[in-house]
């Protein structure tokens, strides 16, 4: 054993690195990096959480906390040490009566809307790739198709079941443990415990209408610039719509609109008129489910290696930054697919204020997400040649970006092994002193901790040391 570890006081499925599945129990979504851990526990329940907590306090063991491996750097894997894996909580009760669905934090989003989708009545504003696990997304703020109209993921979380460092199960929403809730809320998942369950309020939804348009790479300038100027201004919050420009020389843009078909048509069309696309707009009613399954067939399911980066933007992009998006997407290294990817803010997202939860960003008006893919089996060169690629765009635009999404989690922005600590104000801008406050109430040893987690207030960096 690993220096001596005891893993008898585990419970749940126990895999070793001498186990038959461990090579694929450890590889993670992104497998630009391979971590090597001395065992993985995946949880059952609850209690086998509270156990794997009692163990590693017991023994001393390091631990990172994962659910659905899509951790962008990682951050959910190490070397040695133990993965607690929560993603076998995947209850689900949804109970019509009150609109409301209690489920474990293990539950990947396309399972909800598959569950949501059987009777079409209620909907749940969540991201948009299928295989994330809803704990991962929640604690980051969750964003998706249907922001606009409905706010945040986080906007209609309820409670939330968490065990704590001492291995206790307590139950956090407005009234309890209101600090707490707070903080689960936007704070990044892995920082205060690991919650096993969250209680949500439904969305009544039931049928949407979506859009699709697509132009020449070359209008990129033009369509971007309208877009910015358009799409989070609508006074209609019930239209949310993303904007993708990649590599392979494709600009498209899709929406999913709560109206009718001819009030998106006449939404869209003063954008139309200023750029004119190469085909004809294709508007579809669709229930609320076949619209994720619609969304989520744009985001590629498949393991593979990949670096990204994100951005909030709070005004629009002048022509010098998008000169630079183009230079990048139409320069992409050799053997690596480029994108950027954009998403309309505003209408019920920005109506809460950027401290109601640990979600700051709230005013941006659109967010930005860029990065490089490449096969698994390419040369070093490739991965460095994509790093560099999303390194030199990042910088590129910081000057015109304000933070970014710690979903997008990006080891660029800085870490605690370099003593860069960066990250804080980018992923929570001014509410990270709260955030430190609430990780010393219920995490003074700092138990949970990984290279972007949150430190006490009494650690570094010391408050005199974080400001700009």
């Amino acid at each position: 054993m690993p220096h001596g570890w005891d893993w008898s006081c585990l419970t749940g499925k126990v895999v070793l690195r001498t186990g038959p599945s461990y090579n694929l129990d450890r590889t993670n979504y992104n497998t630009r990096h391979t971590r090597s851990p001395a065992a993985l526990v995946f949880c059952q329940n609850t209690e086998d959480v509270q156990n794997a907590i009692r163990c590693v306090n017991k023994n001393g063991i390091p631990f990172r906390v994962r659910s659905g491996r899509h951790s962008y750097e990682e951050l959910s894997l190490m070397d040695d040490g133990l993965i607690i894996d929560v993603s076998g909580l995947t209850s689900a009760i949804i109970d019509p009566s009150t609109a409301t669905a209690r489920v474990g934090a293990g539950l990947p989003q396309q399972t909800l809307w598959k569950l949501l989708g059987a009777d079409n009545t209620y909907a749940f504003p969540l991201g948009t790739m299928g295989g994330v696990g809803i704990a991962g997304v929640l604690q980051g703020g969750g964003i998706g198709m249907l922001t606009r109209a409905f706010g945040l993921a986080i906007d209609r979380v309820l409670s939330i079941q968490m065990v704590t460092a001492t291995g206790d199960v307590v139950e956090a929403n407005a009234t309890t443990h209101a600090d707490l809730f707070w903080a689960l809320r936007g704070g990044g998942g892995g920082n205060f415990g690991i919650v096993t369950a969250f209680t949500l309020q439904l969305a009544p939804v039931s049928q949407v209408v979506v859009y699709a348009l697509s132009w020449s790479p070359e209008q990129f300038p033009q369509v971007m610039n309208s877009w910015q100027h358009w799409a989070p201004c609508l006074g209609d919050p019930r239209l949310t719509c993303q904007l993708t420009f990649s590599s392979d020389h494709s600009l498209h843009s899709e929406g999913v609109y709560l109206g009718t078909p001819e009030r998106l048509r006449e939404l869209l069309q003063p954008w139309i008129d200023m750029c004119p696309p190469a085909q004809p707009v294709r508007i579809e009613p669709l229930s609320w489910y076949m619209s994720t399954v619609y969304f989520n067939s744009f985001d590629d399911p498949c393991v593979h290696p990949f670096k990204t980066s994100g951005a909030f933007i709070y005004r629009p992009l002048p022509s010098q930054a998008l000169a630079s998006i183009q230079q990048a997407i139409t320069s992409a290294p050799a053997g690596v697919s480029c994108d950027i990817w954009m998403q309309s803010f505003g209408g019920a997202m920005a109506e809460v204020a950027p401290t109601a939860t640990a979600f700051y960003h709230r005013q941006a008006q659109f967010i930005l997400e860029f990065g490089g893919s490449w096969m698994d089996k390419s040369p070093p060169s490739t991965c460095q040649s994509a790093a560099q690629w999303t390194r030199d765009l990042q910088q590129s635009l910081r000057a015109y970006t304000e933070g970014t999404y710690v979903n997008f989690a990006d080891l660029n922005l800085g870490s605690r092994s370099t003593g860069n600590f960066d990250y804080l104000r980018l992923y929570y801008g001014q509410n990270v002193a709260r955030l430190r406050d609430v990780k010393s109430a219920w995490d003074p040893a700092n138990l949970f901790q990984f290279e972007q987690s949150i430190p006490p207030k009494d650690a570094p960096p010391l408050e005199t040391e974080s400001r700009p």
